[in-house]
């Protein structure tokens, strides 16, 4: 079937052109053949007249330069002419019969070799025979035979393989079996080597095999063969070779190409990453926080941070939460700038590299996750790093933050900030403080009552902002509906002691009346330092 766009010659049944996608089944449709064979001129205004005579032209003129290098022999007979010179060649072989004499020696020799021959080789099959009708001897021609056809069998095929030449990898873009192209070397192993390969005559889009690997469109459904799809061929050493795969994955047909073998090889199907909503229940996430300056500072160098989205896609709601308490140190010019400009990193990227992400459907591991959020805190220890350097003070901040993704909670801790759990079970510290106090009451140095009285209690080793780089405390938690979690700043847990924070969840269930309810107890007990609390609620929905 002749193209009349493009004049190419396409397969009969084609329903589009190989060379430009012309829709072929269109054309059958057309008149033409009608107007033709009416014998009606066509006029030179119609274009599909003038372009279907050009087709055949086009193929002429395609073949004139074959058919010229045919007329381009005669000059061939010319160098032809040049055999005459090759003549003193034969000379010196017709020279070389001086050597006849001295094959016309050993000539007589073998003579005489035929006549042994002709006499002992009958001799030795009749013996060979009745050797082996021999009742006496079978019994050891056998062991022989044992001892030879084990090697045979066994030995003989390990020591092929293991003095087998390893194979070298084909190079990149081979056509093998005219139709699989190779892509590149994806195992390459001494006696197997695993390829991937694009399938130059299969369709993407319908799955149509019978294309060219020349043809620019598929025949069958008109698509664009600029994207083939991918195969796996395995190169083995030896027709009796067997590619050694993985469980699951299944040899197709044999492939050979200038004497190397292929086998095509099918994978089982990725499984399905498991749904979403199988990471848990879904939850709702009422939030409630507040910061205080407290009775006896005059300058809040705290900073919260509260984000809580519900996004959608695919069918599905998502639950995502961020909340981080910072308490800053250093004054106006340190502490309060290092606590706000420490959650602002946070957020930020915890936005780019986890918020978006998974609001677009990118349901990314817990570990990376934790990652994630470790690696937000640690570009908050940058910039407070930073910073510092350049003001040339002590700045720096304590940091706790959650991350809630559906039901996993992630948590991440530098400093004495405190992140808590509070359900029917009770009040449940999650953090531990990197103070002086608190190691020395892990080391049995001190009271566990000492954390509130102790004159070093406000020392800590380890902070946002003092140093390069800051070791982050982090871990991956459950999260059930009815749980409740609180994070705050030690201006609250220094004032009211864990069995009051847990009275107050059980006196509200509203979280922003827990919060206003517990910065009115530090308060009461003295407001030492500045309060910030951040409590949230898990509901089901």
């Amino acid at each position: 079937m002749i193209c009349p766009a493009c004049g190419a010659e396409n397969r009969e049944g084609a329903r589009f052109c190989r060379r430009c996608g012309f829709e072929l089944a269109t054309a059958v449709e057309t008149p033409l053949p009608a107007e033709v064979s009416e014998g009606e001129p066509l006029s030179p205004e119609e274009g599909d007249g003038p372009v279907a005579e050009e087709a055949p032209p086009a193929v002429v003129a395609s073949e004139p330069p074959a058919a010229a290098r045919p007329e381009e022999t005669p000059p061939v007979p010319e160098p032809e002419a040049e055999a005459p010179p090759e003549v003193p060649e034969a000379e010196f072989e017709v020279g070389e019969p001086e050597a006849g004499p001295e094959l016309e020696e050993p000539a007589e020799e073998p003579e005489v070799q035929d006549e042994e021959p002709l006499e002992e080789p009958v001799a030795q099959p009749v013996a060979e025979v009745e050797a082996a009708e021999a009742p006496a001897e079978p019994g050891a021609v056998e062991e022989d035979a044992q001892v030879e056809a084990a090697p045979a069998e066994d030995d003989m095929q390990l020591f092929w393989r293991e003095e087998a030449e390893p194979l070298e990898p084909v190079e990149a873009g081979t056509l093998v079996a005219g139709r699989y192209r190779l892509v590149e070397a994806l195992d390459v192993q001494s006696q197997q080597i695993l390829y991937e390969a694009e399938d130059m005559q299969a369709c993407w889009q319908c799955g149509f095999e019978g294309n060219s690997t020349k043809d620019a469109f598929c025949s069958q459904c008109g698509a664009a063969l600029q994207t083939r799809p991918l195969v796996r061929l395995v190169q083995v050493a030896g027709e009796e070779g067997q590619p050694d795969l993985p469980v699951g994955v299944q040899l197709g047909g044999l492939l050979e190409h200038e004497g190397r073998l292929f086998y095509l090889v099918s994978e089982p199907p990725a499984p399905e990453p498991a749904p979403a909503a199988s990471l848990g229940p879904d939850l709702r996430l009422v939030v409630g926080h507040r910061s205080d300056t407290g009775r006896v500072r005059e300058l809040d160098e705290d900073s919260l941070l509260a984000i809580a989205l519900a996004p959608s896609y695919e069918a599905r709601t998502a639950t995502l939460g961020l909340f981080a308490v910072a308490d800053g140190m250093g004054g106006h010019e340190g502490g309060e700038v290092a606590s706000k400009l420490a959650l602002r990193v946070l957020a930020e990227h915890v936005m780019k590299g986890i918020v978006l992400p998974e609001m677009a459907g990118d349901l990314s591991p817990d570990e990376d996750l934790l990652l994630r959020l470790q690696s937000g805190v640690e570009a908050a220890n940058d910039a407070v790093y930073l910073a510092r350097q350049k003001r040339g003070n002590d700045m720096g901040t304590t940091l706790t933050a959650l991350l809630i993704r559906d039901a996993r909670l992630f948590v991440a801790h530098v400093g004495d900030c405190r992140a808590y759990r509070w359900n029917a079970e009770g009040l449940e510290q999650l953090t531990t403080d990197h103070s002086v106090v608190a190691s020395m009451i892990a080391n049995g140095q001190a009271a566990p009552e000492e954390i509130y009285s102790h004159p070093h209690r406000s020392i800590i080793y380890r902070s946002i902002g003092d140093k390069p780089s800051v070791e982050i405390d982090a871990e991956v938690l459950p999260l059930a509906a009815g749980d409740r979690l609180i994070v705050c700043s030690d201006g609250l847990w220094e004032m009211v002691r864990n069995e009051g924070i847990a009275d107050v969840m059980l006196q509200e269930a509203d979280p922003q009346a827990a919060c206003d309810l517990l910065v009115k107890h530090a308060n009461l007990a003295g407001g030492e330092d500045n309060i910030s609390i951040i409590v949230v609620l898990a509901e089901a929905t």
